[in-house]
Parts: C-alpha cells; structure tokens; sequence
C-alpha cells in the first residue's frame, strides 16, 4: 500500500491486490452533519443526492447509464463525519468509472430543476425514515447525548432541505469539499503508477486549486439523559449508551473486545441471557461507535413494549456483574480470535478495506495499518478488558426509547 499526498493536501491511497479482476476506487470528503449547523442540517445528505443529478456535460441519466453500461457498483452515503462517493469495477473499466465519478464530483450543476425535483426524493427519505424504530430511536439518543452539531439528523430537517439553493450549496461546497479535505483510494488490481496517473488526469483541476485548511466542529461534550419517541410502532427500540473513546484510540482494542463479551455475537453475554435464557426480544447487542475527538458504547435492543422494563433491567445487571466481576480469560480469548478474524476477513473484502483506509485518513490523518491493529488484539488481557469496562461504565448513560408508551419510569432503572 501506498500514499502520496499533494501540496494543497489531496491524499491518494493505492492497495494493489493483483490476484483480483476487480477495482474498488472512491473518493471521502471530511464533512457531513457535525460540520453543520441548525440552518443547514441536512445540507450534506443534499449534496451528496444532488452530485449524480448532472454535470456539465452528463445528464444524469447518462451518469447512471455510464455506470451501468461498465457493469459497475456504484453509490455514496453521508455520515456525521464524513461523505463518500464510490464503484467497484472489472479492472478494464476502471478509468471509465473514475472518468465519472470525478465528473461528478468536480462538475455538478444542480440546476434548479434538479434541485426541485431531488428535494421531494429526499423530504420522502426523510418521512420513511419516521416509519423505522431503530434509526428514530439513533436520532433520538443523538440528541440527548449531544447538544450540538453531533445531535443533529444526518437527513437534516424538512424546513432546511425545502430552501436549499445551489446558493446554498456552492458555498458549502467552497468550504468543505477542498483538497485538504477530500480523501481518494483505490483497491484491486490496479498499478500505483496507473492508480496516480487517472487521479492527475480526471482530478487535474482538483489538485491545482489551493490549500485550505482542514474543516473541523467544535468538541461536544457528552450529556447524560432520558429521552423518547412515543408512537404506535409494532416494536419498541431502547438504546443505552456511555461516552468511550474516541477513532483510532490505542484502546480500541478493548472497547472491541468489550463489545464481543457483552453484545456483539450470539455467545455474548446479553444475547445469552435475554434472548436465549429469558426471551424477552429477538435482537440485543452492543455497539462502540467513534468519532474524531469522542466515541460511545451503546447497547440496543428491539423489544416488545410489554418487556421494556424487564429487558432494561436485564441490561442494568449485564453491566453491573461484568463491573463488579470482571471478564474471563476465556471470553477474552475468544474476542481475541473473533477480531483478528475480522481484520483479516475485512482486508479480503475490497469494498470495506477501501473504506477503511479512507476513514483512517479522513478522521486520523494516518494510513491504516492492520498489522498494528492485530499486535493490539493480541496484546488484550481480561484485566485490561475489565479495566476499560469499568472505566466507562463509571459513568452515567444516556438512553433513548421509542415505541409504544412503556407506562414505566425507564430512566429511573439506570438511575438517570
């Protein structure tokens, strides 16, 4: 693998696998819904819509038909943090789909048609994403753990996404997607020196335009709180989450091996107890989520609103027995094992390897180095686990519920 990284800041990253047919390339631009603000939330998710809806010479139709005529993979998805465009391809059409992908992202319109017609896709997103529990109850805890830019929806509001205007957009656009900021990487069978031969011809403008500083947000710090969506969904949704650590800290390695003991698997501890042992909901498991200067360790799960409390309080006990008693070898070595192979599992999936070193690099400034990161796994012990778990459950959560009204003080379980 390697880097090169321009004057103004472009970083390109090229990981030749040349046992495959394939090429995986994509660009990531540090920015998404924490860079925003309550006047322009959402506008991030729009332009990630607005990208493929023409160019200055493709319409969009002919993006997609370009992509499809290659037999290509292609999307994009905006996050808190980041947004990213991408393709995987036979290595043959690779520089077609580059061509593409670069055109849209240098070379969007958004005329005002466009505009109007992907504003209404998009107000329908956001009204389908009312219908599911588990992303309401996400929104829902985001702001409760969060009183800035981190507790904002992805999606933005209804109000903000109504008015944007290529005014509006142009201008973010000015300030976030800058060189500095923007991140590509290809990942197949592909030659460095080709891999940097198409970024200087497609990106030619891109890495001529001047250095700008990196885009940031402010620190936010993490807020304890109860907070709930009641609504006549099916199944309810609780999420219980304490402020850990944040990307690329040393001890991700025992906030992911904490993750495998208590939720992650179908041998964990949550899922033996409360969906095998007592039954009370299909889905359990924990998640340890990080950002660039904070992270959190959440446990979800999707419930019957008759077993709210029961299942919260089954939770409570999870969390305080592992305190009080610690983890075993035994867990610990298996966690060992199920992270090494997930790491190695990762990097022979080209697709989620290339979007792993395009975080490491967007959120670190660091090339991604599996071999550190399995040195770390295999350098766990159930007293350092144990030590990092009680560490962040020392600290009062944050938990959301939506569903059905639970009649119950959920909060007062947790003692929130």
């Amino acid at each position: 693998m390697t880097t090169k990284k321009y004057d103004n800041g472009l970083t390109v990253i090229v990981d030749t696998m040349p046992s495959l047919r394939s090429v995986t390339a994509g660009i990531m631009v540090g920015t998404g819904s924490a860079y925003e603000n309550p006047d322009n939330n959402g506008i991030s998710h729009f332009i990630e819509h607005m990208l493929f809806k023409g160019t200055i010479k493709r319409s969009a139709a002919q993006i997609v038909s370009g992509f499809d005529d290659a037999g290509a993979n292609y999307n994009a998805f905006t996050g808190k943090e980041y947004t990213c465009f991408y393709f995987k391809s036979i290595d043959e059409k690779t520089e077609d789909c580059f061509d593409i992908l670069c055109d849209l992202f240098l070379n969007s319109t958004f005329k005002k048609d466009e505009l109007d017609r992907e504003r209404s896709v998009v107000l329908e997103e956001i009204g389908m994403s009312k219908d599911e529990p588990d992303g309401v109850c996400s929104d829902v805890l985001a702001r409760v753990m969060y009183r800035g830019s981190l507790g904002m929806e992805i999606l933005g509001t209804p109000e903000n996404v109504s008015r944007f205007s290529k005014t509006d957009i142009d201008k973010y656009i000015q300030s976030h997607y800058t060189p500095s900021n923007t991140v590509v990487a290809f990942v197949g069978n592909i030659t460095e020196d080709s891999a940097y031969a198409l970024v200087d011809k497609y990106l030619g403008g891109f890495i001529s335009a001047p250095k700008k500083p990196r885009s940031d947000y402010a620190m936010q710090e993490f807020s304890f709180g109860y907070g709930e969506y009641i609504h006549d969904y099916e199944q309810s949704e609780l999420s219980v989450a304490y402020p850990s650590i944040a990307f690329g800290d040393d001890r991700s390695a025992e906030s992911a091996a904490l993750d495998c003991v208590l939720g992650s698997s179908m041998s964990s501890r949550l899922f033996q107890r409360i969906r095998e042992k007592m039954g009370l909901c299909y889905s359990v498991y924990t998640a340890p989520r990080s950002s660039k200067k904070r992270g959190t360790f959440t446990v979800n799960a999707n419930v019957n609103v008759k077993n709210a409390v029961k299942c919260l309080e089954a939770i409570k006990e999870e969390i305080d027995g592992l305190v009080k008693n610690g983890v075993t070898k035994e867990e610990v070595e298996r966690a060992k094992m199920q992270l090494k192979v997930g790491c190695l599992f990762g990097k022979e999936n080209p697709m989620n390897f290339m979007l792993q070193l395009l975080r490491w690099r967007v959120m670190r400034d660091e090339d991604y180095n599996i071999d550190r990161t399995i040195s770390l796994i295999e350098a766990l012990t159930a007293d350092g686990v144990t030590e990092f778990a009680r560490e962040i459950f020392a600290s009062k959560p944050a938990i959301a519920y939506v569903g059905k009204d639970p009649k119950a003080n959920l909060h007062k379980i947790l003692n929130v």
